[in-house]
């Protein structure tokens, strides 16, 4: 039995495949506990993981700044770049003790801090690495390479010219498919494409609102359940242009009190596990988020895009697009613009198809399984991964 830590930050989408795989761990008879702050407690303490909170960077929160600007600075400062995780991570790791350390590839701070260590190092990255990190001439690359070049200063570690290069000496994995991720054909012997890994829940059960025998196709409206986006607008606009549709819209939401009005063909529910209700699905609308899109496709449901402006979204909305698995939207898009995309890929068969051929790729992959073996094999010694 080994100890594996994860090293991690409230960002929503990173968070589901560290817990797919520490649940995988758990079940294997390994121990498991995740660093990370406080304001994360609850979320993982109610899935029975361990949680430590980090001594000097722990108590920010990232919804505490109302204004996106501020919201993005404070992220820079305290998770993206984070100077104090220089002695946090070292200083936990003596605290808890661990065989193993995961760490967000986003958090630059925790991956310049782990050079002090001498336990075994692994990089998780939760989506595409091509629309997680952001190219270094554009102006959000550019801010958080500053950034993390400053601390890597205060640590007397080189500086980078790319953020990838802070783990290229260090096994990574990455919880996606290549298809959805260019830079897979120029990833080192050290990355490993595990394919997209899902938390799992003990309640797989919820009540449908349709009479049994309705038939109307069922479309699944479900953008970001984190704070940092507001997402009714998109809602709004999505059940105005679904309204008269024959069709049935189920939109999961973080708090149904603020949608309105329901139309006669939706129901609201504040969280339904996708792997309950994609199996009857016959198209998702979504913000674009990895989650969301790889467990559509692992059941060959193609989607309708409105990205936010954010990480991989806009990257991950352009590349099904392109795959020929989903339609675009920009984000703000009216009720008519997403009723007739609705109505192009429910009546288009190549979506559905281009869906099916993805849903293939993800089966294919070595999945939660297969993460835990190099886990395993990395505490057994081995440097790489398979």
């Amino acid at each position: 039995m080994a100890r594996y830590a994860f090293v991690t930050w409230d960002g929503g989408g990173n968070t589901p495949p560290a817990v797919g795989i520490a649940q995988e761990l758990k079940r294997r008879g390994h121990e498991v506990l995740f660093l990370g702050y406080e304001a994360q407690r609850k979320r993982f303490e109610t899935q029975g993981i361990s949680f430590v909170t980090l001594r000097r960077s722990g108590s920010f929160d990232i919804y505490e700044a109302h204004d996106p600007a501020a919201r993005i600075a404070g992220l820079m400062a305290h998770v993206w770049a984070c100077p104090e995780h220089l002695d946090d991570i070292p200083d936990a790791i003596a605290d808890v003790t661990a065989d193993v350390l995961i760490v967000d590839c986003m958090m630059q701070g925790a991956l310049a801090g782990v050079s002090r260590l001498s336990i075994p190092i692994v990089v998780l990255a939760h989506s595409s690495i091509g629309g997680l990190i952001p190219p270094p001439e554009s102006p959000m690359g550019a801010a958080r390479l500053a950034a993390t070049n400053n601390l890597r200063s205060q640590a007397d570690l080189p500086g980078l010219t790319r953020l990838t290069e802070a783990w290229i000496e260090l096994p990574t994995l990455v919880t996606t498919i290549p298809d959805l991720d260019p830079t897979a054909a120029e990833a080192n012997a050290r990355v490993r494409y595990v394919g997209p890994i899902f938390e799992q829940f003990s309640n797989m059960n919820w009540n449908a609102s349709w009479e049994t025998g309705d038939d109307r196709p069922l479309v699944l409206v479900s953008f970001t359940t984190t704070r940092l986006w507001d997402q009714r607008g998109r809602i709004r606009n999505t059940l105005d242009g679904l309204r008269n549709e024959p069709v049935r819209v189920l939109v999961t939401a973080a708090d149904p009190g603020e949608v309105g009005v329901l139309p006669a063909n939706a129901a609201i529910r504040a969280f339904v596990p996708h792997g309950v209700v994609l199996s009857a699905a016959a198209l998702t609308i979504t913000h674009a988020g990895h989650g969301t899109v790889t467990a559509s496709l692992a059941f060959g449901v193609p989607l309708v895009t409105l990205a936010n402006p954010a990480a991989d979204q806009p990257f991950l909305a352009a590349t099904l697009q392109r795959l020929g698995a989903a339609i675009a939207l920009d984000g703000e898009s009216e009720a008519s613009a997403i009723r007739a995309a609705v109505r192009e890929v429910l009546h288009q068969h190549s979506y559905a198809d281009a869906a099916r051929t993805l849903a293939a790729a993800i089966h294919a992959a070595p999945g939660v399984t297969g993460a835990a073996v190099e886990l395993e094999r990395l505490r057994g010694g081995s440097k790489t991964l398979s």
